[in-house]
């Protein structure tokens, strides 16, 4: 049904704030994205603290290097195997309360990095998280009309 829609140039999209999924009409063909990249969501450059809690009851303290309302990038000395779930805390600024995330997934395991997933949280902590994803979004369309 979709391929019917994508020849009349319906396309679907997700919010990148709310989350919600809807069909817009566009007069191009949106940028094609590889078939391996299957996130939902952009994920925006940062430089956050974060702290998270394994089965094994090891807090640690990590970096979070690029995140979105999925989910995001951990840079970390100690990677854990792929599937294991987790909490998160994000500590976005010092003067901002932190995001838990309550249930997170780790989606890829790398040397120094591994990929998170984020699977439940409660609505206060999402809002802050969409909050945060706001600034970031204003703040590099900011930066693109400064340097076009």
């Amino acid at each position: 049904m979709w391929r019917l829609l994508n020849r009349f140039k319906i396309f679907s999209f997700r919010c990148q704030l709310c989350t919600t999924r809807f069909r817009a009409y566009l007069n191009q063909i949106p940028g094609q994205t590889s078939a391996a990249d299957r996130r939902q969501y952009k994920r925006l450059p940062v430089s956050f603290r974060a702290n998270f809690l394994s089965e094994n009851a090891v807090q640690m303290d990590n970096r979070v290097t690029d995140i979105s309302m999925g989910g995001c990038t951990l840079e970390t000395t100690t990677t854990l195997p792929q599937g294991t779930c987790i909490g998160l805390v994000i500590k976005p600024a010092s003067d901002e309360e932190p995001i838990k995330i309550g249930t997170a997934m780790v989606c890829s395991s790398r040397p120094e990095s591994m990929g998170i997933r984020f699977l439940e949280m409660v609505a206060d902590d999402k809002n802050r998280l969409s909050q945060v994803i706001l600034s970031l979004l204003v703040g590099q369309s900011a930066n693109l009309q400064l340097f076009s």
